[in-house]
């Protein structure tokens, strides 16, 4: 006598959540509740004037294949130098089920179409470091140490490369993953810890760059998530 056994898949187009880029096994989220994912507060300071764009963090992207959750840059206030300085980015903070937690920046990737076909993710800079008609001329942001993380099988791990991003809008490659790895949610994280982290996202700005002081100058990244490796 035979039985029947089966199984019917669909695919997933819920939003995935971000995870701890240090403990992969720990569901984070950057909003002030862990419970409620539509609280828009900072989970750091929810009044914080000096970086309010991040009560306003996108969200991430649906579907089978998506960025789940990009940190934001933030480096701070400094003391105007005609010397080259390095400076560098705060760590990100998420709030777990534990309180508020400090972790390297990072940007996660999910790829539950089941396909196995691999992916490719990229970043470009939108411009140069800018504040009403002025320019940080010659800065340079620079993205090191990238440590790759998950709850899956490391095997299957994919690629990630330092990134030293350029102001032409030029587009480089963050994180590859080759057929037959990648499945699964993946963080690629600068710095595998908070004291590598403290140091892994930096921006180089020339002494000899005209700065005007009190003003923030700002650009943007965009990050591309590409169903194929090549």
């Amino acid at each position: 006598m035979n039985s029947l056994t089966d199984v019917t898949f669909t695919e997933n187009s819920e939003v995935t959540k971000p995870i701890n880029p240090i403990d992969s096994e720990e569901e984070v989220t950057t909003t002030g509740n862990p419970d409620d994912p539509d609280d828009p507060k900072d989970p750091k300071n929810p009044d914080d004037p000096e970086n309010p764009e991040d009560n306003n963090h996108e969200d991430g992207t649906q579907g089978p294949l998506s960025i789940d959750y990009v940190s934001n840059f933030h480096f701070g206030k400094h003391n105007i130098s005609g010397s080259d300085q390095v400076y560098y980015a705060k760590l990100d903070t998420v709030k777990a089920k534990s309180g508020n937690k400090e972790v390297p920046n990072f940007v996660q990737v999910t790829d539950n179409r089941g396909t196995n076909k691999g992916w490719k993710l990229t970043v470009k800079q939108n411009g140069q470091f800018k504040a009403a008609d002025t320019e940080l001329t010659g800065a340079e942001l620079k993205l090191s140490n990238p440590f790759v993380n998950s709850a899956t099988d490391k095997k299957f791990a994919p690629a990630a490369k330092e990134v030293t991003l350029n102001p032409d809008g030029s587009t480089q490659e963050v994180t590859i993953a080759e057929a037959g790895n990648g499945m699964g949610t993946w963080t690629t994280a600068y710095g595998k810890d908070n004291v590598e982290g403290a140091k892994s996202v930096s921006l180089s700005v020339p002494g000899t760059t005209a700065k005007v002081k009190d003003t923030k100058y700002k650009t943007s990244l965009t990050w591309t998530l590409e169903d194929t490796p090549q």
